[in-house]
C-alpha cells in the first residue's frame, strides 16, 4: 500500500513541479464505483484521499489548483462530471472537504473530464491536468485525438495521467498524456512514500548562470578547446560562430580517425547534474525524390570512440527521408541508444521547409544529465516540425552508471555529400 501512495504521490509531484510553470492545475479524481475496490483492505479511494492530502500540506502557496470529479453523483451517466473547487489559490482544507464529497458509483468518463478541465483553465496561457483513475475510459472517448487537440490548442496545457490499479502504459491513458507532453505512470503499490512527499511540492529551481559559455567570437577557437585529427580546410570562425563542413564521411563516435571533432577542453562538467547545450543552424541539403543528404549535428561527451555519449540531429537519406533526434552513449565499446523521428517527407511533413528552417532559424541540441539517465532534446527556435506541433522533443532516457571524457560537438554526414553547421553558442549549466 505504501508504494501504491508513492507512486501515485510521485506523479503529483511531477505535475506539482510542473505546475510551478505552468499557473495553474487541475486535479481530475476518480470517483466510479470501481474506487470502492479495496487494496490490502482499504478502499482505493480512501487511499486516494489521503495521498493528495499529503501532497497538498507541501502545495507551492503561491500556485493556483483545483478540484474536480467524475462518477460521483449517478450509475450510468457519462456526464456525471463536477467540479467541485475551482482553481484558486491553495486552500487545503477546503480541498481535503470536497474530496470526502466523492462517493464513487459510476462510470469513468476521462475524455470528457479533461475537456471540461481544459474549458476551466483557458483563461491561463498555460495549465495542467492530473488525473488520477483507476479505470479505463468507459464513455466511448478518443483520448489519443483529445490529447492531439489539446496540444494544437490556444493555451499550453499539459495532461498527466495516473493508472490507479490499472496499466494502460501501450493505451488511451497513456496516448493521452504524451500527445500534451506529459506522462504517464501507474500505480499499484508504495515502496518510496517518502522520497516521493520530498518531491510533492518542490518549484522547479530557478534556471542557473552557465558555469561555462563560449560564443565563439574571436579569430580562432584558441586554447580552450582541443581537435581531433584536424582539417583546417573544414573550418573556421566566422561572425561569431564555429562553422563546420564535411571533411570526411562518419560522426563522433564512429571511427577513432574522424577528423574535427572538438572537444571543449577548458570547460568541466560538473560531478552532479548538468545541461550541455549548443545553439547551432545547418544547411542539411534539398529534399530529393530517393532520398536526401545523410546530413548529422552532434553535441555530446567524448572521451574516444568506445567511451562516449551524444545527442544528435541526423538525416537518414532514404526513400522517405527521415529526420530523427537520437542519444547514444557508448561505455566499454558496448552501445545503448534511445531515438524518436522528428519528420518524413511522405508523412505530412514539409520537409523543404523543416530544412530551410534549421538554416535560417537555428536549433539547439540539448544532451542533459538527472542522476543515472540522460536525456537527448532538440529545442526549436520558435517554430516546429509542423504547424501546432511541439516546439521542443525529446528522446527516452538512457541510463548509464558513469560518463568521461569532455564536452564535444561535431557536424558531417553519413555520406557523400557536404553538410555545413554553425554553431554560435555553447554552454554547460549545474543543475540543483
Amino acid at each position: 500500500m505504501r508504494r501504491l501512495l508513492s507512486i501515485l504521490a510521485i506523479a503529483l509531484a511531477t505535475a506539482g513541479a510542473a505546475q510551478a510553470q505552468t499557473g495553474q492545475a487541475m486535479l481530475v479524481l476518480d470517483g466510479s464505483g470501481s474506487m470502492w475496490g479495496r487494496i490490502d483492505d482499504r478502499p482505493k479511494i480512501t487511499i486516494a484521499r489521503e495521498a493528495v492530502r499529503a501532497m497538498l500540506e507541501t502545495w507551492p502557496q503561491e500556485q493556483e489548483i483545483g478540484l474536480m470529479a467524475y462518477g460521483h453523483r449517478a450509475e450510468g451517466d457519462c456526464a456525471d462530471i463536477e467540479t467541485l473547487v475551482s482553481p484558486a489559490p491553495l486552500d487545503a482544507a477546503g480541498l481535503a472537504s470536497a474530496m470526502e464529497r466523492v462517493s464513487p458509483r459510476g462510470k469513468t468518463p476521462v475524455g470528457g473530464a479533461v475537456e471540461r478541465a481544459a474549458a476551466e483553465l483557458s483563461g491561463a496561457e498555460q495549465a495542467s491536468v492530473i488525473v488520477v483513475t483507476d479505470g479505463l475510459e468507459t464513455c466511448g472517448a478518443d483520448l489519443c485525438a483529445l490529447g492531439d487537440r489539446l496540444a494544437g490548442g490556444e493555451i499550453d496545457l499539459t495532461a498527466h495521467v495516473i493508472g490507479f490499479d490499472v496499466d494502460d502504459s501501450e493505451g488511451q491513458l497513456a496516448c493521452l498524456a504524451t500527445a500534451t507532453g506529459g506522462q504517464y505512470l501507474a500505480a499499484s503499490d508504495a515502496a518510496t512514500l517518502t522520497a516521493a512527499l520530498g518531491q510533492v511540492s518542490a518549484p522547479e529551481p530557478a534556471p542557473s548562470e552557465p558555469v561555462f559559455v563560449d560564443e565563439f567570437e574571436r579569430e580562432a577557437l584558441g586554447e580552450g578547446w582541443s581537435v581531433d585529427h584536424p582539417d583546417p580546410s573544414g573550418f573556421i570562425l566566422d561572425g561569431g560562430a564555429l562553422v563546420t563542413m564535411t571533411v570526411q564521411p562518419g560522426y563522433m563516435g564512429k571511427r577513432p580517425d574522424q577528423a574535427n571533432i572538438f572537444r571543449w577542453t577548458e570547460a568541466t562538467l560538473p560531478e552532479g547534474d548538468w545541461d550541455l547545450a549548443a545553439d547551432f543552424s545547418a544547411r542539411m541539403g534539398e529534399v530529393q525524390s530517393l532520398g536526401g543528404r545523410r546530413a548529422i549535428v552532434q553535441l555530446g561527451r567524448y572521451e574516444d570512440v568506445d567511451n562516449n555519449i551524444s545527442t544528435y540531429v541526423f538525416r537518414q537519406g532514404n526513400s522517405n527521408d527521415d529526420l530523427w533526434l537520437r542519444l547514444r552513449a557508448v561505455s566499454g565499446g558496448t552501445e545503448t541508444r534511445a531515438e524518436v523521428e522528428i519528420a518524413g517527407d511522405t508523412r505530412g511533413y514539409d520537409l523543404a521547409r523543416i530544412l530551410r528552417d534549421f538554416e535560417k532559424k537555428g536549433a539547439r541540441l540539448t544532451l542533459e544529465k538527472r542522476g543515472r539517465d540522460y536525456v537527448g532534446r532538440l529545442s526549436m527556435n520558435g517554430w516546429a516540425m509542423q504547424e501546432g506541433g511541439p516546439e521542443e522533443i525529446e528522446t527516452d532516457p538512457v541510463q548509464i552508471l558513469r560518463s568521461s571524457g569532455d564536452p564535444a560537438i561535431f557536424a558531417g554526414t553519413l555520406g557523400s555529400e557536404q553538410t555545413v553547421a554553425e554553431f554560435s553558442r555553447i554552454e554547460i549549466r549545474e543543475v540543483e
